[in-house]
């Protein structure tokens, strides 16, 4: 029996299916996020860049800085002057973290700076993952999760088992990561050490899971693997493309973003679900990192709803204003349909009240 392995790697949060297309509706909100930053990546159009806010990937982040309005032009001034000049990997990623600190508090040159910035490691010689004997003759599938470091150097160190810990022929395959060849990630030019997460999927050659087998094998990672953010991501995300109405669904959301909070689509489809329920304070926290560099029009829709649950009325206006305006010509019409009716909806309940003159008295 032939037997062919599926390798993909996730850098910086997940990224969504490259070949995908206009989606068919019905569709979950989390689905059609999804599908949008897939058509955008695909037109060559401005997508949300790094959908992962911070460098880093199955580690627990570092917590980000946070910084007022009025402090951002200083420390993104300072950052840049860094990055001009030559220094060492800790300060390249500490004035990268500034810079996104700043974007975040609301200077759009620093989002552009920031998207334009960082360059991912770029692979030189591939690992070389090979399907254990054990599983290939019984026509087991397997999937195994490793994270790494990529270093500054291009070489691949660090690697932990993330998933398939217990499957014949892992430890083989952890080896063939640290073998693997990269030139490193840069910031503006400078090497930079980043956190790699390598997914390696054996799947016999000809065969094609259905639905209803994805949903059931992503249901058996997050069983096995409770604490991986790549099960837990891919299995929301399995849901809101096949079955939104599971259950599950809010629970593997609100999972995937307490284990990847800097994860966009999981923070943004976690405040679409506050914001369903009315917690709008939570739900802006949730959006408020990714509003800045993104042009999904189902983020600036979430981040949106969330600004008018809170009676701020000007803010709601402008990011539902950028959503609708964003939406592609390509989109189904009911959805672009329904994005302008809440931006009337919004304009409605924002205006002035009408002002009203005295009466004249007749006497």
């Amino acid at each position: 029996m032939r037997w062919s392995w599926l390798f993909l790697s996730l850098l910086l949060g997940f990224t969504g299916c490259a070949h995908s297309g206009v989606p068919t509706l019905p569709a979950s909100h989390g689905h059609l996020m999804s599908e949008m930053e897939a058509f955008q990546l695909k037109k060559g159009l401005p997508s949300s860049g790094m959908w992962d806010v911070a460098i880093g990937a199955e580690v627990a982040p570092k917590p980000p800085l946070k910084l007022e309005p009025e402090q951002a032009p200083l420390v993104f001034e300072e950052a840049v002057r860094t990055l001009g000049g030559t220094p060492g990997e800790d300060a390249a990623l500490s004035a990268f973290r500034d810079i996104v600190a700043a974007c975040v508090a609301g200077l759009a040159e620093a989002c552009r700076l920031e998207s334009e910035a960082f360059t991912g490691p770029k692979v030189i010689s591939p690992a070389a993952f090979t399907y254990p004997e054990a599983l290939l003759r019984p026509g087991a599938f397997a999937f195994m999760v490793f994270h790494c470091r990529i270093g500054a150097d291009g070489q691949v160190r660090d690697c932990k088992i993330v998933e398939g810990a217990r499957l014949p022929g892992v430890e083989q395959n952890l080896a063939a990561c640290q073998l693997a060849r990269y030139r490193p990630a840069t910031i503006s030019g400078h090497p930079v050490s980043v956190d790699y997460t390598f997914h390696v999927r054996f799947v016999p050659q000809g065969i094609t899971l259905n639905r209803h087998q994805e949903l059931e094998w992503a249901r058996l990672r997050v069983r096995q693997n409770p604490e991986s953010r790549s099960a837990w991501l891919n299995l929301a995300r399995e849901l809101a493309k096949n079955n939104p109405g599971d259950p599950l669904y809010p629970q593997a959301v609100a999972r995937a973003y307490f284990l990847a909070p800097r994860s966009g689509w999981a923070a943004s489809e976690a405040a679409w679900q506050l914001v369903q329920s009315g917690q709008y304070a939570p739900a802006l926290s949730a959006v408020r990192p990714f509003v800045r560099r993104s042009n999904n029009p189902y983020v600036l829709e979430t981040a949106a709803a969330a600004r008018f649950g809170l009676k701020q009325c000007t803010a709601a206006l402008a990011e539902q204003q950028k959503a609708v305006e964003l939406l592609p010509a390509e989109w189904p019409a009911p959805e672009r349909e329904r994005f302008q009716r809440k931006l009337q909806d919004y304009q409605s309940a924002c205006a002035p009240p009408k002002a009203v003159s005295a009466a004249t008295d007749p006497r």
